[in-house]
């Protein structure tokens, strides 16, 4: 039986929440099997996070094209406050996984919720907010960060998000550099939990599919390949995490045994 990971799900669009799954087991189930939750669902008890990771090695909290803790919104905006209380909700769960250390990937609105959690603030900012590809540089060394193996020192990634974090919060390492318009693109927290601005479970045909479907995604005369690159560099730091989880389980049942 191979080791499990639990990704939660943020989406209340269904094509899009089908369609993040799918992307998800491309590239992490290579060498893990994933389940899918529903954040959303308001029967699901969050308050006992030891029955919501059993048997799982692993977490990944996904984006949201639904959600917003700002988006340039009302105060009182229904939107915000349900991120609100979505993470409080999660709160239990974010301290079991802190507590622990377990592996955990937060993408996106995930980021975002994780550093909310650490005392960061979620705010809207105009200048990097982007749908579009943008290029990053490590800042660590990649041969000290497993999900970073393969990786080249610089890269682009696809992106598609309004609010970001206001600061690397306290107890984080930054781990790229993503200039002015990418300002906190990926932590480290602990050993074990990272976080991402951008979507590693998304390559160029992805884009090419959500552009397709979402009239107005690119702005009127711009071309694909001016807003989108090539580059399945990003890829490999889901693979890589979900080998990590994999090669983690395995040595802890050979140390049981």
């Amino acid at each position: 039986m191979r080791p499990k990971i639990l990704a939660i799900q943020f989406r209340k669009d269904i094509p899009l929440k089908e369609r993040e799954q799918a992307c998800t087991t491309r590239e992490a189930g290579i060498y893990t099997d994933i389940d899918f939750l529903d954040a959303l669902d308001t029967s699901i008890d969050f308050s006992i996070p030891e029955k919501i990771l059993n048997n799982y090695s692993g977490v990944i909290f996904g984006g949201s094209g639904d959600l917003d803790f700002d988006g340039n919104r009302d105060q009182k905006d229904e939107v915000r406050l349900l991120s609100r209380q979505l993470l409080e909700r999660l709160r239990p769960l974010f301290f079991h996984i802190f507590e622990n250390d377990i592996p955990t990937l937060g993408i996106c609105y995930g980021h975002q919720l994780i550093g909310a959690f650490a005392g960061a603030e979620v705010i809207y900012d105009e200048q990097q907010k982007k749908n579009c590809s943008h290029e990053l540089k490590l800042l660590v060394d990649k041969n000290n960060h497993f999900i970073f193996s393969d990786l080249p020192e610089s890269f682009f990634a696809h992106y598609g998000h309004k609010d970001v974090l206001n600061k690397i919060p306290e107890g984080a390492v930054l781990l790229m550099n993503g200039g002015d318009k990418c300002k906190v693109p990926a932590l480290r927290y602990k050993e074990n939990i990272f976080t991402t601005q951008f979507h590693p479970e998304l390559n160029y045909e992805d884009m090419i599919k959500r552009i397709k479907s979402t009239p107005g995604y690119l702005p009127e005369g711009v071309m694909v390949d001016e807003v989108f690159k090539n580059d399945p560099d990003s890829n490999k730091i889901l693979r890589n995490f979900s080998k990590f989880v994999a090669l983690r389980t395995l040595n802890e049942s050979d140390s049981i045994n």
